[in-house]
């Protein structure tokens, strides 16, 4: 099994970057780096962030493969080559999508079913960092659908973790290790 690390924190604190750049560092020379990227241009603020991701992978020094993929990322494992150090972002927007875009129905299913995805690319590759977004310090939910949401994203974060080599928690830009230790 590859290593699993798992980067959470809030809404642009730098989690991404972060991820680009640990999977720099983990890349040695026959190591090939795949982004997989979750996101869908749904209105102008997260067109700009999309541009904002692949910008900042073009001016890289490391060559990155994108592979844009926002549902059913378990259909894509077995092309990915085992020598490769996937970055998946993010977790919660592929929830999304798989819950209120997807056509696998919802609730348990769909956790299952992306828990499962996730595991099996870790297995595939050399190293697989997941980011997510921390959304249990925001205000409370208004709505049950938004409060079984969050429900889910905090049951396969738990179990993620569980399975994680290394576990940060983004904080103001500063990564810090809840689980692991420091790649320093």
């Amino acid at each position: 099994m590859g290593r699993l690390f798992f980067i959470t924190g809030g809404v642009r604190c730098g989690k991404s970057s972060y991820a680009e750049k640990l999977a720099s560092e983990l890349k040695t020379s026959n190591e090939i780096l795949i982004y997989l990227a979750c996101g869908v241009c749904t209105d102008w603020e997260m067109e700009k962030r999309i541009l904002k991701h692949r910008l900042d992978r073009r001016s890289s020094h490391e060559k990155w493969t994108t592979i844009e993929r926002p549902l059913a990322i378990g259909d894509i494992v077995d092309t990915i080559p085992s020598n490769s150090i996937v970055l998946l972002d993010c977790l919660t927007t592929l929830l999304t999508n798989e819950l209120f875009n997807g056509d696998m129905g919802g609730g348990r299913y769909v956790e299952d079913s992306i828990y499962e995805s996730v595991i099996q690319l870790a297995d595939r590759v050399k190293a697989l960092l997941v980011v997510s977004n921390e959304l249990f310090h925001d205000i409370p939910p208004e709505t049950d659908e938004i409060l079984q949401f969050q429900r889910t994203l905090g049951r396969l974060h738990r179990s993620l973790v569980e399975k994680s080599y290394i576990a940060i928690d983004m904080t103001v830009g500063i990564p810090v290790m809840k689980k692991g230790v420091s790649m320093k």
